[in-house]
This record gives structure tokens, sequence and C-alpha cells, in this order.
């Protein structure tokens, strides 16, 4: 059996990215908790923690970060019961669109009903499971529909997306163009590296590759205003995307096609009050905001 206690020690170096804000957090010295990596480091017979800044768990120290994030969940549930607690740790993925449209609205009446510390990693749709799978999270809204092991996974809806450009950028690149000859040849801008949204959407249209200027700006707020600006054309969501063209912001590209992306909610198979209730939220504030089938 593995100590709880190193346990929380592993989970603090990993979350705090290294020993002395875990020392901080844990409120001993940076020597007891090297000694108790150690410890578990030779119990486990391999090493959990790479020495680099910050500090990151290895493939085994992985494993043993999700038993001792389910171990704290557990430990929050049974403390809620018999008296005062800590808030319980809840680290969540979810990809950037989801956080600015609807997902804060599902976090908010948990933060309301329960003690919890919310610590969301935000990553494309097509990622988040990873960090499900490597126990970062013990959640995740991704695009991934088989449950990774040990999860549960389930349909939340899609997000729809719709091409849009400035003014300027669909004149120049745009008007009185083929969209097969238009979409790859005109700058786009992209989320970041992993975003595939554009070139799925173009090559839906085209069946051509993009050719174009890529602009990467991987923050959202940062995204939406490179659009405006007249970076390139680039995917905005649906309620966005006609708000802006009907105020005359933005013009749609592509008529009135549109893409849609399957989103789940992946979660571990614990079942605590806290958990079912993110997923119980999850699921009510999703099937208000994503398109549903039918």
């Amino acid at each position: 059996m593995y100590d709880r206690e190193r346990l929380a020690t592993l989970s603090a170096v990993v979350e705090e990215g290294g020993f002395e804000p875990a020392a901080a957090r844990l409120h001993v010295t940076p020597s007891a908790v090297s000694q108790r990596i150690k410890a578990l480091e030779q119990q486990a017979g391999q090493v959990l923690v790479r020495r680099t800044r910050p500090c990151t768990a290895t493939d085994a120290g992985q494993t043993l970060l999700r038993l001792a994030r389910q171990i704290a969940v557990l430990e929050g549930e049974v403390a809620a019961t018999f008296g005062p607690t800590t808030p319980a740790h809840l680290p969540i993925a979810v990809n950037a669109d989801s956080l600015t449209h609807w997902f804060l609205d599902a976090l908010a009446p948990l933060v309301a009903e329960h003690d919890v510390r919310l610590d969301l990693h935000v990553d494309d749709e097509s990622r988040t499971a990873d960090l499900l799978r490597d126990g970062t999270v013990v959640g995740a809204v991704t695009t991934a529909p088989e449950p990774v092991r040990g999860c549960a996974a389930e349909p939340l809806g899609a997000m729809r997306y719709r091409a849009v450009a400035t003014p300027g950028v669909a004149a120049r690149w745009f008007d009185g163009r083929d969209p097969a000859l238009a979409f790859p040849a005109a700058p786009r801008v992209d989320f970041g590296p992993e975003d595939r949204l554009q070139t799925r959407f173009a090559r839906a249209i085209t069946h051509r590759p993009c050719t174009g200027a890529v602009h990467r700006v991987p923050a959202a707020d940062g995204y939406h205003a490179a659009v405006r600006a007249g970076l390139g054309w680039g995917m905005f969501t649906d309620v966005p995307a006609r708000d802006e063209t009907a105020a005359g912001h933005l013009v749609l590209l592509g008529g009135e096609r549109y893409l849609d992306v399957p989103l789940y909610w992946q979660h571990w198979r614990l079942r605590t009050t806290v958990l079912d209730d993110l997923t119980a939220s999850v699921r009510r504030v999703a099937a208000g905001a994503l398109q549903q089938p039918g």
C-alpha cells in the first residue's frame, strides 16, 4: 500500500511545479518533501518526478498521481460528512471555446454548493482526453467518444462553427472568387498548432489543402481579436458569428455552411457527490448551449 501522505506530496509537487512551492502548500520543509518523494520512488522502484522547472511526473509518476487524486476526492467526500474540510481539488480539462461560451455556467452551481478548488486546464478539444488519461484531471470536455480507461463518457452535443472574416478580408480574398480557390489561398487565423477547424472547414468546401499564410493566436480573446483586426479568416462559434455579421463587423464566408464539432464529457468512474453534481451540471448546461441531435 502506498502512503497517503507521500501520494499527497507527489500531487503537490506536480501541481505546484516544484519542491519548495509544494512545501509551502503542505506547510512542511522542502527537505521533508524531498524525503517523501524519495521514499515513494524507492517503494515504486522507479523515478516518479522529473527534477525540471517546472517539475513533471514521469509515466510511472502519472499512474500514482491519478491514484493520489482519486484518494483526495474520496477523502473530501468523507470529510464533508463528518466535519470541516479543506477544499476538494478538482482539476478539469476543457477547450477554450467551451470555457468561453458555456462551461463556466456549469461550474458556478458546483462552487456555490460545494467546498471545491477548481484547477482548469485549457487545451484543444482533441487533446483534453490525454490529460484525463495521464491522471492530470478528473474530467474533460473532449472530442473523443471512446472512454479513457477507468472513465465514463457521454455525448454533450455539438459546438457549431461558422467561417467569418472582416469585410476588408472578404473583399480582397473572397468576393467574386470561386470558394475552391479563395479558401485555400486566403490567410487564416488558427488557435494553435493543434487547431484543425479552419482546414477541416475549407477542405469540406473545396476538397483542397490550405496553402495561405497562417497566424497562430493561442488565446480565446486574442483569437477573436485577430480575426476582427483583419489578420485573416477564422471560425467563430455560431452565436458570436451571427451577432457580429448582423452588426456589420464581420462577413459570413461559405454562405450558411457550418462545421459541427461533437463534444463529450469524460470523467472518472468514482461515485462521489461532487463528481456526480459536476457531471449533472455539465450535462444540463450543455443541453441548452450546444447543438443537440435532431
